[in-house]
Parts: structure tokens; C-alpha cells; sequence
């Protein structure tokens, strides 16, 4: 029944954010997602709600036995970089708030990233180990070279998704024990 409900949970996740995203452009900085939220800030603080739901499920589905604080402690530096991202503008002439704005998108998207990354790995999980880690470098190298844009924002996040259901549905799952 979870698996059926993280594989719910993430379509309609990625059917929201999709809609979300079409409100601005798809591959213009104009497009990226916290640009829109200064528009539809509400709307925006339903697609981080639902965002972090989504993959923070997953994750936790996916440690059955592994259980470790480290995960824990990990999905709430998660939160509270979601929570400053939501909370703040990403707006430059509200200087401190755009700062603030900024270190939780980074904080979210990186450790967000990690964890997931890092819940393949202690799970013996190689190739979607190195797919994550594929995907988080070029989604980097990307947006270090076009920017913000909806797509290089949506597309790691989409790509955990798809991940973390294939993951919960592996027959047989080898865990790696950390101490």
C-alpha cells in the first residue's frame, strides 16, 4: 500500500508542478520556480509542501530496515531549507530576504540530493546510484551554464521520483549498516 501511495503521491506531485511551472516559462529565467512564487506565492508554497512530501516519503519508504539518524537528521536540514524557500522572497531588492531565499533553495535542493543519493548507496542500489549522481552533476553544470530555468529546477526532482518508486519496488534490497 505505500508503494502505491508514493507512486500516487509523485504523479500527482509532478502533475501539479508541471501546471505550476507553465505559469512562466519553462527554459527562461523568468521561468524558474521561485519567480513564479512571486506571483502565486500560495501556489508556490503548494508545490514546495508538496515537493518535499514527496520525496522525504519516498526516502523513508525506501530505508525500511536501514534505519539511521543520519537520514533524519538529513529530511529536516531538508525541511528547514524548504521552509526558508518558501518563507523568503526571491526577490533581489528585498536584499536579506532574497539571501535567506536563496541559502534554503541551495540547502533544499543540495542535501535533498545527497540524501537521496546516499539512500542508494547504503542500499547496494549501484545503478540508480550512479544515475543520481549523473543527474546531480549535470543538472549543476547546467544551471551553472543557462541558469534558473523550470526545467533544469524540475528535472533532478522528477528524476527522484522516478528513482525512489523503482527503488521501492526492488524485490530484494541489501542494506549496508552505519554506525
Amino acid at each position: 500500500m505505500k508503494k502505491i501511495i508514493l507512486v500516487s503521491l509523485s504523479l500527482i506531485t509532478t502533475v501539479y508542478s508541471l501546471w505550476y511551472a507553465s505559469l512562466g516559462e519553462f527554459a527562461g529565467n523568468s521561468g524558474a520556480l521561485s519567480k513564479i512564487g512571486l506571483e502565486h506565492p500560495v501556489l508556490f508554497i503548494a508545490w514546495g509542501m508538496l515537493t518535499y512530501t514527496t520525496l522525504s516519503f519516498g526516502i523513508i519508504l525506501g530505508l525500511k530496515k536501514a534505519k539511521d539518524r543520519l537520514f533524519i537528521i538529513l529530511l529536516i536540514i531538508a525541511l528547514i531549507g524548504m521552509i526558508l524557500t518558501l518563507c523568503f522572497d526571491f526577490d533581489y531588492d528585498k536584499h536579506t530576504q532574497y539571501i535567506f531565499h536563496c541559502i534554503g533553495s541551495l540547502t533544499f535542493s543540495a542535501v535533498m540530493g545527497i540524501t537521496v543519493f546516499l539512500l542508494f548507496l547504503i542500499n547496494k542500489s549501484y545503478y540508480l546510484t550512479a544515475a543520481s549522481g549523473i543527474i546531480l552533476i549535470t543538472d549543476l553544470v547546467l544551471l551553472i551554464i543557462f541558469k534558473e530555468t523550470a526545467i533544469i529546477e524540475l528535472a533532478p526532482i522528477f528524476s527522484g521520483y522516478i528513482m525512489l518508486c523503482i527503488h521501492s519496488f526492488r524485490k530484494e534490497n541489501k542494506y549496508i549498516e552505519i554506525k
